[in-house]
């Protein structure tokens, strides 16, 4: 039999902070619960090889370290059985650090080949999906077969489980076993920084969700947004209220119709009558808040507090994904497959949580963590599980478009990438939004080649060691480009020919692997083509045009209530939104449409450009505002305009674009805007996508696919000179909606092209 010496200090002190974080978790409720075998993972034992254990635990005491009597390389026979110690069919066996050597038959029986190249403790570890991942560590020749015992991990989800910290990623501060940051310093600081850590505390979501403008928290702000006060409740404290200012759009509202109308209390009141609280929620909560404590699934995002409502998408939701189900609806309670565990150390009830934390190694045989092997993790379908989603009508009483009758599909990320080249690459969604972290021998921060083993895991290739910050389009990372900055590439083809100036603008998506934009179906990226000619700035004349969706001030169309008489303008709608030095564009619906390649159902040619929802405008022309009385615009020049002519205020155009300026009112402009634009029953356009039943038009660009925009200029008799300048501008938030909840609406360059003619 292999010889064993006493527990090394630090495992010594692993076994210390797993048995003080079990006493810790009993006495404040957050631990095993007498009578209910429920409670926290952060104590127990995973799987174990044979060895001896603490009879007050049950955790694996043995930790030994390679001896000069091991070869350089030998080999090793054993079984791996399961918690009735029967032979276990299907198991990985490998040695720690190193690769899967074999898949264990009916008998359980294995033999494998170790090594002391491989840093640290030699330790062979059996793994199987479903299970814990158990290890032995050897200090010479075993002289009879080992024995790898793994506990399985047993359906039903433990709703009784209370979700750990996952720290700040300051070792000084997350200076308890049960802060994830503890030993994952690096991983929980990335974290940190992420969306994922927002998904519930995000005053976006929290907006968009009750219906409301955080930022408008005076009686004044509210009524200068044109909003109501109502009392609602407190977003992380469950049960707590004060003023709102509800304005707009909102879940709760918008789903629910017996609170939030007009006349009656915000849907997030507390104190809201039984029969007057909510009923629908979205499903928002599946994928914002599926790391609150409680049942998975269904719930009402205003329930989340504590760990939830602070760290959102966090470290201990996450790694307690037991499976993917691609077929199911997306988040928790349905692709999400949780499962927190529920099985004690000893088997009794009363006694700690047996923990288990599911991840992409198959060697992380730590008692304290309970590993557990699940591929899943280094594909994209894990990301599927919330970035894939259809829906069916959300607003009473409403129904989809028939041509989405089997579900809109309002986030497509996951089919986008799977359907683009990347896949047959081999690249996942991880290769960008988690790259590898320079420097790090494994994810604990305090691991090396000196201590690896079962306590301080294994060495990993770079490519193993992925960042947790979970990176966006607009991440910085100091020295980085951003992703979204090379997302496209931009070419300008451009003649002039009797006095027209024509310019065709190619856009390219070289470096997404999904749509360009993608997922939150509110984002947008705007083309702005400027173009001058013997220095004098040139208008418009045909071409595409940058629709309502690009951003106005108002819109309206000539007829009653908007009218022109000479340079004035009267349009009582856009009196309180103008101001001197704006300007007034009007354009001409053609009843042509622009055939253009989009994504999904709008690529190739399965519906017809009408059907594909971008009509071309003519530019009539385009005045600024010099004053303003009452509802009369007094304009700087007369403009030719016909009944039905649309007008857009808007704001004066830049002479140049800057990186993070607010967003501006573009519509109009020469120029295009690529955006999955969804419907609302009420014809809205841009809306949320809890109130869509259609897709107007889905302009956005595949991966390593190319859309051409064309334009057409008014040149000077005599110009044969020209410089052209085609600026691409990523817009995370619709305009007119930043403006109504006061939120930070900007612009991010992401390209910027010039051609020059002759």
């Amino acid at each position: 039999m292999s010889r064993r010496r006493p527990p090394s200090l630090f495992a010594r002190c692993l076994v210390a902070a797993v048995v003080a974080a079990c006493a810790d978790d009993a006495g404040t409720g957050t631990g095993a619960q007498a009578g209910s075998g429920a409670g926290t993972g952060a104590g127990g034992s995973g799987g174990q090889g044979g060895a001896p254990t603490s009879t007050s635990t049950g955790i694996d005491l043995t930790t030994t370290s390679t001896g000069g009597s091991l070869p350089q390389s030998f080999s090793v026979q054993g079984l791996v059985v399961d918690e009735d110690d029967e032979p276990l069919e299907g198991a990985l066996v490998l040695q720690g650090g190193g690769d899967i050597q074999l898949q264990t038959g009916p008998d359980g029986a294995f033999e494998v080949t170790l090594t002391q190249a491989i840093p640290g403790y030699v330790t062979v570890v059996a793994a199987k999906i479903g299970y814990r991942s158990a290890g032995l560590e050897l200090i010479e020749l075993p002289d009879e077969p080992v024995v790898l015992k793994l506990f399985s991990i047993e359906a039903p989800d433990n709703q009784a489980y209370k979700f750990l910290e996952p720290g700040v990623g300051d070792h000084a501060a997350d200076n308890k076993t049960s802060f994830c940051g503890h030993c994952h310093t690096t991983f929980a600081a990335q974290f940190q920084t992420s969306a994922h850590a927002r998904s519930v505390r995000s005053p976006i979501v929290q907006d968009l969700y009750a219906g409301v403008a955080t930022a408008a928290s005076s009686a004044a702000d509210c009524a200068a947004v044109g909003g109501v006060r109502k009392n609602g409740a407190v977003p992380g404290e469950p049960g707590s209220s004060t003023l709102r200012c509800y304005v707009g759009d909102g879940v709760l509202p918008d789903l629910n119709d017996e609170c939030g109308g007009a006349a009656q209390p915000a849907c997030d009141d507390p104190a809201l009558p039984m029969a007057q609280k909510p009923k629908a929620f979205g499903a928002c909560a599946d994928c914002h808040g599926f790391g609150m404590d409680g049942p998975s699934g269904g719930r009402d995002l205003l329930e989340a507090e504590g760990v939830g409502y602070d760290n959102g998408v966090h470290c201990d939701a996450c790694h307690h994904i037991r499976d993917i189900d691609l077929d199911a609806p997306a988040g928790a309670g349905g692709r999400l497959v949780l499962q927190r565990p529920r099985e004690t150390i000893d088997g009794q009830i009363g006694s700690p949580i047996r923990p288990a934390m599911f991840g992409p190694l198959p060697d992380v045989p730590n008692p304290f963590m309970g590993g557990s092997y699940q591929p899943k993790f280094t594909t994209s379908e894990l990301c599927a599980g919330c970035h894939q989603h259809e829906q069916a009508a959300l607003v009473p009483d409403a129904e989809l478009a028939p041509r989405f009758a089997a579900g809109l599909p309002v986030h497509s990320t996951f089919e986008e990438f799977s359907l683009g080249p990347y896949p047959a690459l081999g690249f996942e969604c991880q290769s960008c939004h988690m790259p590898p972290v320079d420097g790090m021998f494994n994810s604990i921060d305090v691991a090396s080649a000196d201590v690896a083993g079962l306590a301080n895991g294994f060495g990993r290739d770079p490519q193993r060691n992925r960042s947790h910050a979970f990176i966006g389009p607009l991440t910085k990372i100091p020295a980085v480009p951003r992703l979204i900055d090379g997302a496209l590439s931009v070419e300008i083809d451009a003649s002039i020919a009797a006095d027209t100036l024509s310019v065709d603008v190619a856009l390219t998506n070289v470096g997404c692997g999904h749509a360009i934009p993608t997922g939150e179906p509110l984002r947008a990226v705007v083309l702005v083509v400027d173009a001058t000619a013997c220095d004098v700035p040139l208008t418009p004349t045909g071409g595409l045009l940058i629709p309502d969706v690009g951003g106005a001030r108002a819109t309206g169309a000539v007829g009653p209530g908007l009218s022109f008489a000479g340079t004035t303008l009267t349009w009582a709608a856009a009196a309180e939104s103008a101001a001197p030095g704006m300007r007034v564009r009007v354009v001409r619906p053609t009843g042509t449409f622009w055939d253009y390649d989009g994504v999904g159902l709008f690529d190739g040619d399965s519906l017809t450009p009408s059907e594909k929802g971008v009509e071309r405008l003519q530019p009539i022309g385009e005045a600024e505002v010099l004053a303003l009385a009452g509802d009369d615009l007094e304009l700087d020049a007369a403009l030719a305009v016909a009944a039905g002519d649309v007008v857009y205020l808007v704001d004066d155009p830049p002479s140049g674009f800057l990186d993070g300026d607010p967003s501006s009112a573009l519509a109009g402009a020469a120029g295009a805007v690529f955006a999955r634009v969804l419907v609302d029953p009420d014809g809205r356009r841009m809306v949320p996508h809890h109130r869509a039943i259609d897709i107007a038009s889905d302009t956005r660009i595949g991966p390593q696919r190319t859309t051409t925009t064309d334009h057409v200029f008014a040149v000077p008799p005599g110009c044969t000179d020209a410089l052209i300048t085609a600026t691409v501008l990523y817009r995370p938030l619709p305009l007119a909606l930043a403006d109504e909840r006061r939120w930070q609406g900007s612009d991010a360059i992401i390209a910027v092209e010039t051609r020059s003619l002759p």
